[in-house]
């Protein structure tokens, strides 16, 4: 593992924190000053006050400093480095010194010049107003609580990453790992999942626990302990694939010689994202990472296109075999499948950066739901096998797996302004048409493998849906076009009005489907719109996208700037010029 060029500096930073710090719109007001700046000020101010009469109770304690001599107040009264505690004047230096502000005249009315008493560094008090910290971002308490000092390099995305993989590794064991029950493909599936949960424990008390944590051992035993659970969700996907070329045409009345259940695919997801070297136990170089993350990248793309070309061989095999509404359903269903994974691998091939976040975002939430996968049986799932379908689940999450490691986010320049909101509003609105123009495809498909007794419902309800499908393509289309080219403040309304209508009737679509199919909500019977209107509708009103730095309503500025920066022309505040040469410049005014 390389080190870091960095030698250090920055340590207990995210080098892959995706949300800019550099937002343009800030205000100077919006930050705190520094301790640096703080002294700088108030050290003047308090040797004055020690150095005057306490003013009565009540007045106004604002201090006239032009009288204080700050060259010689800067040795007398310069704060402590380590605790940054501000020493008083002691009287004797008061009496001496008699420059010293105006402590002469406090000695002539024969009264002891009051001093400020002398605090301990747990007692001094940096607070601006109230109780608001005048310290360093990361000396600010979160709820009074501080992360202890050999925790500080523990990065919050590298956390997260690790109790994602924990996760994953843990509902791997409960939920569906194969559908054969093969004895002993669960031993080896649990033994893989307990040794990658044991490698995580060693791997953090290793971190952790000793004074000189050894980084080399801990990098070691990541990756050691957790290669057993990728290598064998590898082979339960070799397996089926190898079972299932026998009977690649046969009808199967007992089901798929394997069937590879959502446990797989959440143990690849686990393995992936946990084998990784964190932050603080290793560096690698940014153009390596890319490098690494696209050729991972291309094998996923080059597993699922195989996997998709079997799956085509098969459906043509079972028109004779099995009947053409089992070959018409499942290429209906491989349809919608291979669009969500030709968008999601795109996106990341491609680098686009709006596209890439919408997109694992659209995969986090399909990881959350099938971790409830046996409470809530979702369709999407439901085993798969080679021999029956298209399998297109494991590559899916092995890809998001990807997208979210350290590899790929940090060569990846992902930043997020306020008008990002918008942009990913419109992404919502062509994900929407795009995945409701197949779902309409698959209605039309269903309506004709009902007929053979192939697809649940009749065709009657699937001709209904297709046309449901059909107007969610047209309300989407009219939101996006409506965010891009309409006037600032009706393109809002309108995008919350288009919005607001898929998930009325997505709610509505979900509740028929629900009684006459018996199917919960998907991508075919509303679900997908219901989930998507409440998403677009809520970035549209609930963040601070149409508001300034100064907390006023500024749609037409807003709109202006994200059109010109969706439109891939140049940024509005990028068309400001640079003057800072220009007024660094030292210009002499012309004599007479």
């Amino acid at each position: 593992m390389d080190r870091d060029p960095r030698d250090g500096q920055g340590r207990g930073q995210d080098d892959d924190w995706i949300f800019a710090i550099d937002d343009p719109h800030n205000l100077p007001t919006d930050r705190l000053p520094d301790r640096a700046a703080f002294d700088r000020y108030a050290t003047p101010l308090l040797a004055r006050r020690a150095a005057s009469p306490a003013l009565p109770p009540g007045e106004n304690e604002t201090v006239d400093l032009s009288d204080i001599d700050l060259d010689q107040l800067d040795g007398a009264a310069e704060p402590d480095t380590s605790t940054g505690a501000i020493p008083v004047l002691a009287e004797e230096d008061v009496e001496d010194g008699g420059d010293a502000g105006d402590a002469g005249d406090a000695g002539d009315t024969g009264e002891p010049p009051l001093t400020a008493p002398l605090r301990t560094p747990s007692q001094t008090s940096y607070a601006r107003s109230g109780t608001t910290p005048n310290a360093e971002h990361d000396e600010i308490p979160l709820g009074g609580f501080t992360l202890p000092e050999r925790f500080k390099d523990l990065g919050v995305f590298d956390a997260l990453r690790d109790v994602l993989a924990l996760i994953c590794l843990v509902t791997a064991m409960t939920t569906t790992f194969t559908l054969a029950h093969s004895p002993w493909l669960e031993v080896i599936g649990k033994i893989a999942i307990g040794t990658g949960i044991t490698a995580l424990a060693a791997v953090h008390l290793l971190r952790w626990v000793p004074e000189k944590p050894p980084l080399r051992a801990v990098r070691v035993l990541r990756v050691a302990g957790l290669l057993p659970s990728l290598l064998t969700a590898v082979f339960v996907l070799c397996a089926d694939l190898v079972l299932s070329l026998p009977v690649l045409f046969a009808s199967l009345p007992d089901g798929p010689p394997v069937g590879i259940g959502i446990g797989v695919s959440l143990l690849l997801l686990g393995a992936l994202v946990g084998i990784e070297p964190r932050a603080h136990e290793g560096y690698l170089p940014q153009q390596r990472a890319r490098q690494v993350a696209r050729s991972m990248l291309l094998g996923i793309a080059g597993g699922a296109a195989l996997a998709l070309l079997i799956a085509l061989v098969m459906m043509v095999g079972r028109l004779f075999t099995t009947g053409w509404g089992f070959s018409l359903m499942t290429f209906a269903n491989t349809l919608i499948s291979a669009l969500l994974l030709a968008v999601v691998l795109a996106a990341a091939l491609r680098r686009e950066r709006s596209w890439y976040v919408f997109s694992a975002a659209v995969v986090g939430a399909l990881v959350i739901a099938a971790l409830a996968d046996n409470t809530l049986g979702l369709q999407f799932a439901a085993p798969l096998s080679f021999a029956t379908g298209f399998v297109y689940l494991p590559y899916l999450v092995a890809a998001f797996g990807l997208m979210i490691s350290r590899s790929f986010v940090r060569s990846m320049p992902v930043s997020f302004r306020r008008t990002d909101w918008l942009v990913y509003t419109v992404r919502a609105f062509e994900f929407s048409a795009l995945m409701h123009a197949a779902a309409v495809l698959w209605h039309l498909l269903a309506a004709i493998a009902s007929v053979s007794g192939r697809a649940p419902g009749g065709p009657v309800l699937h001709l209904i849906d297709a046309v449901v499908c059909g107007c969610f393509v047209v309300v989407s289309l009219f939101g996006r076009t409506s965010l891009l080219s309409r006037p600032a403040v009706s393109a809002r309304a309108s995008g919350v009005v288009a919005a607001l209508v898929l998930v009325v009737v997505g709610f509505l679509d979900v509740i028929v489907n629900s009684l006459a199919m018996a199917a919960g909500a998907g991508l075919v019977t509303g679900g997908v719109a219901l989930f998507i209107g409440l998403g677009a509708a809520l970035m549209l009103t609930v963040p601070a996208p149409v508001r300034d730095e100064f907390g006023a309503p500024d749609l037409t500025r807003m709109f202006a700037d994200f059109r010109a920066r969706d439109g891939g022309r140049v940024s509005l505040l990028e068309r400001v010029p640079d003057v800072t040469e220009e007024t660094s410049r030292r210009k002499l005014f012309p004599s007479a």
